[in-house]
């Protein structure tokens, strides 16, 4: 086995005979954490898991880990919401419903992590994906749930290392300047790309259709333009659901919106080997499975972009099938932008008909935030092509044949030397169930098995090969392409008697797997939950060589494991990044019995963590 540091063994001014001197590490492997069973331990996060590290002189020691936590949301603006002049946002616009919320807002929903070498040490980029709840303006009701009702942050944190045990600092904090992209809308999970930048996923994007004729309130509060529509000066719809890249550039994080990589519910984008190709998770019901080839390598600023076609061959134990790639179209940034700063609206790129017509087709595909999945009968207008696959990506997918039943398609990353690409199902649900299909106009996913284990959640595996073809024939430009997609780690029932009796799903197996990083140092696939059928979530580590699953690290109750990523080397010591997003949330728990949804929830600090595992050696 090969270790490598993927960051700079200099970087913190280390000596360099120190780390010369350490011996070579041939493996690692993890003890499992039990999973709590008192109060005490279920309302805090932790672990009891320890790395065994054998070297190459045959030497074995054990390294315990501790969970730590860097900052909690609030503590030096941590999740500061912010309008575009970088002022605190002191309240909501009104809902339909007459309903406000007080500010200032600290999201407590920390999400990616991707941590930046720079000349001036490591710099940590989080963004903060929501703001769970506020208090309403009038003190006597009850708190606003607040889910899309603001515009959100990112930060940038200057780190400091202990040498010796490797305990992280916060040096200090700047909000990423987000005006210039006229504002971050619910990010979700990133990447660090290859080439040292952060790259973040905007999730839900809003339903263009739907807000042609109403405010996007939420960005209307970070640009100023309260109760306008895109038509009157107001956010426009088409800005939001792409990915955010964020560079560090004379000591400032400077972020880029790339429109070239299409309009999707974005997880994340995870890129391959080659630097060119990369694919997205797109979260949802009803969503596609996606592949982008940039022109040039380490630039997504222009590129070809295909959609998954699935041809199941089998529907039983999760399901295995062929995939053949459509191809949606090629576009540059500036393109679609200067389309999008013209005030593009969906009646342009769509006509639409209530019923089958003449040169219309049948499209069931999720349509973003504003409204839910129904079928639709679209067609593109003339010469609205380019405009449909890159702003309404999804459904331009579907109207042209691509599979778009997937169910919360979450975290995606690979294994290069293995070649594998791999994807996380959330709950897998609805339309992937033989027999369920109701009024989708294609049936291409029919899984069969028990529901109650299906809506445990699938991590897939796919085959990444050089020389395929699109559907119509045309070599694809990328040596990284998926031809297939089958089962790899399962999700099961809980049995009467076993495990934690409140979980649903089997309190020893993944549950609703969401982010998802691979080691190639430890030849491990890293697992974070996002379950509403564990009540502590859990974050697990599969080898992906022998099967091994063991279970890492609970969460608090209400919370789940966010910004999951892995730094194989800084300084004498690795890192497993991961946060905790809304511990004790309210709606999260609302399910279960009292003595946990209002005894328990009390104990639990419910603002946001950004947090690591700490303890493992450098990897080399």
């Amino acid at each position: 086995m090969r270790f490598r540091h993927v960051i700079a063994s200099g970087l913190l001014g280390l000596p360099c005979c120190a780390l010369a001197a350490e011996p070579a590490i041939r493996s690692v492997e993890f003890t499992a954490t039990p999973a709590p069973r008192v109060a005490e331990e279920m309302v805090v996060a932790g672990t009891r898991s320890v790395a065994r590290v054998t070297y190459q002189d045959g030497r074995r020691r054990d390294f315990p880990l501790s969970y730590e936590v860097l900052l909690r949301t609030g503590e030096g603006g941590a999740g500061l919401v912010v309008d575009r002049h970088g002022k605190a946002i002191p309240a909501t616009l009104a809902d339909e419903g007459g309903r406000a919320a007080r500010g200032p807002f600290h999201a407590a929903s920390p999400d990616a992590n991707s941590l930046l070498v720079t000349g001036t040490g490591p710099v940590l980029i989080t963004h903060f994906e929501y703001q769970t709840e506020a208090p309403d303006l009038d003190p006597a009701k009850p708190p606003v749930t607040m889910y899309a009702r603001l515009p959100m942050s990112m930060a940038a944190t200057r780190l400091g290392q202990d040498a010796t045990s490797g305990r992280l600092t916060a040096l200090g904090m700047d909000n990423v300047d987000m005006a210039a992209i006229e504002g971050l809308w619910i990010p979700c999970a990133g990447t660090l790309t290859p080439w040292n930048t952060h790259l973040g996923g905007e999730e839900y994007e809003p339903d263009a259709r739907s807000f042609q004729a109403k405010p996007l309130e939420a960005m209307n509060l970070f640009l100023g333009t309260p109760g306008k529509t895109a038509a009157q000066g107001g956010a426009k719809p088409y800005r939001y659901g792409h990915l955010v890249e964020v560079a560090m550039s004379g000591g400032r994080a400077v972020p880029t919106k790339h429109y070239a990589t299409g309009r999707l519910s974005f997880e994340l984008a995870d890129i391959q080997e080659d630097g060119r190709t990369a694919y997205f998770g797109d979260d949802g019901r009803d969503v596609g499975l996606f592949m982008f080839v940039a022109d040039r390598v380490g630039d997504l600023s222009s590129g070809s972009l295909y959609a998954a076609k699935w041809r199941q061959v089998d529907g039983a134990n999760g399901g295995r099938a062929r995939l053949a790639w459509i191809r949606l179209g090629h576009a540059s940034d500036a393109e679609i932008k200067a389309l999008v700063d013209r005030g593009i609206s969906f009646d342009e790129i769509f006509d639409t008909a209530d019923a089958p017509a003449e040169g219309f087709r049948p499209v069931y595909a999720y349509p973003g935030t504003g409204a839910k999945p129904r079928l639709e009968y679209l067609r593109p207008r003339p010469g609205m092509e380019l405009a449909a696959a890159f702003l309404e990506t999804r459904r331009y997918a579907a109207w042209l044949g691509a599979t778009t039943e997937f169910t919360k398609m979450e975290g995606q990353t690979h294994d290069g030397a293995g070649r594998r690409l791999f994807t996380a199902m959330s709950y897998v649900e609805g339309g992937m169930l033989d027999g369920r299909n109701a009024e989708r106009p294609q049936d291409d996913i029919r899984l069969t098995g028990d529901e109650k284990d299906l809506t445990c959640g699938i991590v897939y595996q796919s085959s990444l090969w050089p020389g395929q073809y699109d559907s119509d024939g045309r070599p694809i430009a990328s040596d990284w392409v998926a031809t297939d997609m089958s089962a790899l780690v399962l999700g099961e029932r809980n049995a009467e008697g076993g495990g934690n009796r409140h979980d649903k799903c089997h309190t020893d197996k993944v549950a609703n797997p969401d982010n998802l990083k691979f080691s190639p140092a430890l030849r491990t696939l890293f697992i974070g939950e996002d379950s509403g059928n564990h009540l502590n979530n859990y974050l697990w580590a599969y080898n992906v060589d022998n099967g091994a699953l063991t279970r890492l690290a609970w969460a608090p109750i209400g919370a789940e494991w966010t910004g999951l990523a892995v730094v194989e080397g800084l300084g004498r010591h690795a890192y497993i990044l991961s946060n905790l997003q809304h511990p004790g949330a309210a709606e999260d728990l609302a399910k279960y019995p009292p003595e946990i949804r209002d005894e328990m929830r009390k104990r639990v600090d419910q603002r946001g963590a950004v947090g690591y595992l700490r303890g493992l050696p450098a990897l080399r």
